[in-house]
């Protein structure tokens, strides 16, 4: 290195060491800055492939999925009519047996929103549902029927006309999830069947389910005594179904069980008087088997009309895999015993695999989900199980899609467009 050069780095490296020592010299040697100088790490050469730059770059966005169209046109209020209850079985007024197969929401409260004209129509002319269960918040808190009833009444009628309009049945549930001893706001019970037979008791679609699943210690009681039919279903359920008979006389009244509505052997033994009454039995096929099948069938023996308003395909805590195996043994159960059922649920907010809809999907916004016509996509693996079993129940299936891009409206000049000598004859294209 030329001396002149040399000499010049040496005096930059004294100016700079110099204000540092005259400014730091009352403070402590630990809080004094580093005054060596070190190399330049940055490359002299070019980067290698190896050491270029990493960063992410954007994810292309995924091709949008062809979304489902109406399959179904068949309206079941119009084919069947008014319900009743003959010998076990719900039947037309001419007594042939209905099965009636369709799906239940989550607690209204978790659905916010989801329950539109474009959801309702989905699930009756694209999946096939014969009937929608409403789960009404029956639980003491701060936003169920108990607290905001003028909220939950006006949103359970606007559920109930979609599904008048669509011409499927609709099943309002009292839904007490939390207390499961029904007597706890047996008062509000009242009080919302009355509202709602008050405006639906001449509308042949609509079924009232007084209670939910019948389960722990009856309200109030020191004791701590098991919710039971006898003592606590029973009798709510006798009262309950007398004020919606004192308004509609013909529509089905269903009452939930105890044990979370698998006690179904204490109602055959002890059934409440009164006409075009059922009873509700809940399942998880991951995890009850041939002992409830064996109860359930006891009962229809017995002459008690059954139906399955909420089930799953998974185990009890909805955490399992869809069990196709086992749901299918079920429903071929249900079918061959002339037993209606509702899976659940469609809706709410939570990512359990008993979800029909993948509500956790990055892929999918809330407003693609409300918008309803759901593709495959959106749709978790119970859900297309039940989508698909709804429609065989049609004699239909979904049919195979094939997504096609729209158009480009720039189309180019011949001259521009590149030679595409293997492409097909418009004449042999088929027409979409």
């Amino acid at each position: 290195m030329r001396p002149r050069i040399l000499a010049m780095i040496m005096v930059m490296v004294m100016v700079m060491v110099l204000p540092l020592s005259s400014c730091s010299k009352n403070l402590g040697p630990e809080t004094l800055p580093s005054t060596t100088i070190t190399e330049s790490t940055e490359p002299t050469t070019e980067p290698t492939e190896s050491t270029k730059s990493t960063a992410p770059t954007e994810t292309e966005p995924l091709p949008p999925e062809p979304t489902s169209i109406p399959l179904i046109t068949m309206m079941p209020v119009k084919s069947y009519g008014q319900l009743i209850v003959t010998g076990g079985n719900i039947t037309t007024k001419n007594k042939t047996p209905v099965v009636l197969r369709g799906v239940s929401s989550d607690a209204l409260n978790q659905c916010s929103g989801f329950f539109g004209a474009e959801t309702v129509k989905t699930i009756a002319e694209d999946w096939g549902a014969d009937v929608i269960r409403i789960a009404v918040p029956a639980d003491k808190g701060e936003d169920t029927y108990i607290s905001s009833a003028e909220k939950y009444f006006k949103q359970t009628c606007e559920i109930i006309d979609l599904c008048v309009s669509q011409g499927i049945y609709v099943i309002v549930n009292w839904h007490n999830d939390n207390n499961g001893d029904p007597n706890a706001n047996k008062k509000k019970a009242v009080e919302f069947f009355r509202r709602i037979a008050g405006v639906y008791a001449d509308s042949p679609n609509v079924m009232y389910e007084i209670c939910n699943e019948g389960s722990g210690v009856r309200s109030g009681d020191k004791k701590k005594r098991t919710v039971d039919w006898k003592n606590s279903v029973k009798p709510y359920a006798e009262e309950v179904i007398k004020a919606i008979r004192a308004i509609d006389k013909d529509n089905i009244i269903i009452v939930g069980t105890p044990d979370y509505c698998r006690d179904i052997a204490s109602v055959a033994a002890d059934p409440i008087k009164g006409a075009n009454i059922v009873y509700s039995v809940h399942f998880s096929a991951g995890t009850d088997g041939e002992d409830l099948q064996t109860k359930i069938f006891n009962a229809k023996k017995a002459g008690i009309c059954v139906i399955a308003t909420e089930w799953k395909t998974t185990d009890s805590s909805g955490v399992s895999a869809a069990n196709a195996d086992s749901t299918a043994k079920w429903l071929d159960f249900l079918e061959e015993n002339k037993i209606s059922w509702c899976n659940g649920f469609i809706g709410g907010n939570n990512n359990s695999n008993a979800n029909a809809l993948l509500f956790g999907s990055e892929r999918y916004s809330i407003e693609d989900i409300f918008a309803g016509h759901w593709p495959d996509g959106l749709i978790s693996e119970s859900g297309i199980i039940v989508r698909d079993r709804l429609l065989a129940a049609k004699g239909t299936k979904k049919p195979d899609t094939v997504y096609t891009p729209p158009e480009n409206k720039d189309i180019p000049d011949d001259e521009d467009a590149p030679d595409n000598e293997d492409a097909p004859d418009n004449e042999d294209t088929p027409e979409p």
